[in-house]
């Protein structure tokens, strides 16, 4: 009896191993072509689909922090019973940064589940639908290049100015002083507040790389704003001045 208990036990574990090694694993890295460092909280999302129609395959995605240079490694796990169904499959991948997609890959990349290789991914930057601002807004504070004068009450170091501009869909871009920057912006009439910066990866002088890094910490803090003419003061929740600055001239 004993015996018969233990093969029953061992062909169970058997099948079980069997099944097991019949899931696969997908790999891979996802990159795009600009020369922008991923800011802090940046995730990268990668997602099984059918073809042709796209539709999301259930339990097979994954999200992985993604700080740091691209490419960015993915390992995704797929279930036996969809390794071995039959149909096509490819993969979608997207780059959010504070829940907002800003890279990712509208066509899905074809994978072959009986014979999974390595797969890269080109992701490019993700359409943002605008978002219509309020009249004064958009006559006062947007479709302007600013230059900032001061950070936490301290004057700009530098020959290089600092800049931000606000463009009708809240994009938001410019210069910090030793890299470009971009960056996506929402506001009301009394709040502006800023996502964290995606910058190019040049490399300056101490003292200026770590007046960049005092804007962009600043620039994420900012809650609200202040405008009078052409002077526009950036404030955190607390209406404490954060970044002073000027409207530039045309």
């Amino acid at each position: 009896m004993l015996n018969r208990l233990l093969t029953l036990v061992l062909s169970f574990m058997l099948l079980v191993g069997a099944a097991s090694a019949e899931d696969l694993t997908l790999t891979g890295d996802v990159f795009y072509r600009e020369r922008m460092a991923l800011p802090p909280g940046a995730t990268l999302h990668v997602g099984l689909v059918a073809l042709p129609n796209g539709q999301p395959i259930v339990g097979a995605s994954a999200a992985i922090p993604a700080g740091g240079q691209v490419p960015l490694q993915f390992s995704l796990a797929v279930r036996s019973d969809v390794a071995k169904s039959s149909g096509a499959f490819g993969l979608i991948a997207e780059i959010r940064v504070g829940g907002a997609a800003m890279w990712r890959n509208d066509i899905a990349v074809p994978v072959d589940l009986s014979a999974p290789a390595p797969v890269s991914i080109l992701v490019t930057r993700a359409p943002i639908a605008p978002t219509p601002p309020e009249p004064e807004l958009d006559q006062n504070l947007i479709n302007t290049t600013w230059t900032v004068t001061s950070i936490g009450g301290s004057p700009i170091l530098g020959t290089q100015p600092l800049t931000l501009t606000i463009a009708a869909d809240l994009r938001v871009d410019g210069h910090a002083g030793c890299n470009s920057y971009f960056t996506q912006a929402t506001m009301d009439e009394t709040k502006l507040q800023f996502a964290p910066p995606a910058s190019t990866r040049m490399a300056c002088q101490p003292d200026i790389m770590a007046q960049e890094s005092a804007f962009f910490a600043a620039l994420v803090a900012v809650n609200g704003y202040d405008l009078s003419a052409d002077s526009l003061r950036l404030l955190d929740a607390a209406a404490v001045p954060l970044i002073g600055l000027v409207r530039v001239k045309e």
